[in-house]
């Protein structure tokens, strides 16, 4: 089978570790002989490019990752296809772990988005949502009864391990920022330095007895990174641009062997927990906690505007390191499970891949 995945190729860490994973399951559970790749947010299915793809490749697969977002883009979300054309692709497609992103305090998808989504959803071999909460906010507006799915991002370390980052002590912590859309991150930009001061007197804590390093995913991410550890001892940054894009895969390992990782960011979040890492949430989009939440980890999650950040932060990271065991126990069952479902889901919505897609064409 060959196969077009087309997913957010722009400039987030994360978007690349979801693509690794998705890439990873669908070889796993379906017969695949290619998997090529375009970037869902630049590139435009016109007549010209639907033509291509329904002669070269045999399975379209769209997202995962937050691409129910953008109320200024062209069509409401991120795919770049005028609604009339959906019904012109003639081999199968997906829409896999799609994330609702809106913030609360946006106006969510527009009349346009609804429309269009409403069209993808009633031509898609499998309209899927990822399991953080966007069923219920993706269903409020636009009453599309999504199938939920587990985040790609969770089969990164699936029967995987890779490389431990040869810098790094043994017993280190991961600290993951977000500086992008602070507007929304923070509760307003003005908010901002009281957060970082909050987050610096929480990492010169934990830098007393563990190795800090903090992991931009994005490059607006650095600037936070660097005004939380700046003048304290015994923190570091990875080396973000020997790291983005290309070189993803490097970045896994910093989370596979952490002690614990504290992040605001969703893939923050989910790498780590993929390898059965401690994680603590730290909440700046309500998709966080609900993903915490559904995963079994809710109490691990506190709002990043939360006065009593670093003692509540640190009180868990206490909690997590001495129950690592069972909480490792616990996503290992957890994740078995999500991985079961999400093979089902594939399983049913192929039951003969081959056989199907040649049908179809």
């Amino acid at each position: 089978m060959k196969v077009l995945h087309a997913y957010c190729l722009n400039h987030n860490l994360g978007d690349y570790a979801l693509g690794y994973g998705l890439k990873k399951a669908l070889r796993e559970l379906i017969p695949i002989d290619l998997i090529a790749e375009v970037n869902l947010q630049g590139q435009v299915f016109d007549e010209y490019f639907i033509n291509n793809i329904n002669q070269k490749y045999d399975l379209l697969v769209i997202g995962g990752g937050g691409i129910i977002h953008g109320a200024h883009w062209p069509q409401g979300w991120f795919w770049l296809i005028e609604k009339e054309l959906i019904k012109t692709i003639k081999i199968p497609f997906i829409v896999y772990a799609a994330g609702y992103n809106y913030f609360k305090d946006e106006d969510g998808i527009p009349e346009r988005g609804i429309a269009h989504l409403r069209e993808t959803a009633k031509h898609a071999r499998l309209f899927s949502v990822r399991n953080d909460g966007s069923y219920e906010r993706l269903y409020d507006q636009t009453a599309i009864d999504a199938k939920v799915i587990a985040d790609p991002g969770f089969w990164i370390g699936r029967n995987q391990s890779f490389q431990r980052p040869a810098e790094l002590p043994t017993d280190y912590i991961v600290i993951q920022l977000a500086n992008d859309k602070p507007a929304h991150r923070f509760g307003g930009v003005n908010n901002y330095q009281d957060i970082v001061n909050n987050l610096r007197v929480l990492t010169a804590k934990l830098a007393k007895k563990f190795h800090v390093v903090f992991t931009p995913h994005v490059f607006d991410d650095i600037a936070i990174s660097e005004d939380v550890a700046k003048g304290l001892d015994n923190v570091s940054i990875w080396p973000f641009s020997d790291l983005a894009f290309d070189k993803v895969e490097k970045t896994f390992g910093y989370y596979q062997y952490a002690s614990c990782v504290i992040a605001m960011r969703g893939h923050g979040q989910i790498v780590p927990l993929s390898f059965g890492v401690p994680t603590i949430s730290l909440e700046n989009h309500h998709k966080h906690r609900e993903l915490m939440e559904l995963i079994g980890m809710g109490k691990y999650n506190v709002d990043v505007m939360d006065a009593d950040l670093p003692s509540k932060v640190l009180d868990l990271v206490d909690l997590a390191l001495a129950d690592r065991q069972v909480i490792y126990n616990h996503l290992t069952n957890r994740l078995d499970l999500l991985w079961k479902e999400t093979s089902s889901t594939i399983h049913t919505a192929f039951p003969d891949p081959i056989g199907q897609i040649e049908t179809n064409k």
